[in-house]
């Protein structure tokens, strides 16, 4: 019988594993997707990283019925301050390409070949391509095209 101490690390080392992947898989059902994966990303430990994408994994089909018919007030309820936190973000970028929709309406390609189409045409405002913007959240979920302070468009995602 081998007496060395290190054969009753073994068990330990699964446990910890073993809790780690439970702890992944509580988390994951409360979590946005992307948020776990991030999670499991920066574990140190690979049968750490592993248990925890497992769990998530795991975890999925159960993230997918959740999300199924939820409202943006039932979110609200659940997570009062992601609503904040998702206005606060924007989108950086370059105009890539540039071109004029059949109704008048600008339909911009940027850098990261997301496209945008504005969704109320206005003539007076004119962009370039090259040119630096964001999107940014709005009043009522709109998204707005902004170039500088006196150019900005409500826009909304085509591809």
């Amino acid at each position: 019988m081998n007496t060395s101490p290190s054969w009753r690390l073994v068990p330990l080392v699964v446990l910890e594993c073993w809790l780690a992947a439970a702890q992944s898989a509580v988390a994951a059902a409360t979590e946005d997707l992307d948020d776990a994966l991030r999670r499991c990303a920066q574990q140190a430990d690979t049968s750490a990283r592993l248990a925890c994408f497992d769990a998530v994994v795991v975890a999925l089909p159960q993230v997918k019925a959740d999300r199924f018919g939820i409202t943006a007030d039932i979110k609200r309820q659940r997570e009062p301050d992601a609503v904040q936190r998702a206005k606060s973000e924007m989108l950086t970028g370059k105009i890539a390409a540039l071109r004029q929709g059949a109704h008048g309406e600008l339909i911009f390609t940027l850098d990261n070949q997301q496209v945008w189409d504005q969704v109320e045409p206005r003539a007076s405002i004119e962009f370039r391509v090259g040119e630096n913007v964001r999107i940014e959240h709005g009043a009522m979920s709109s998204l707005w095209l902004v170039a500088d302070k006196h150019r900005k468009i409500r826009v909304r995602r085509v591809m």
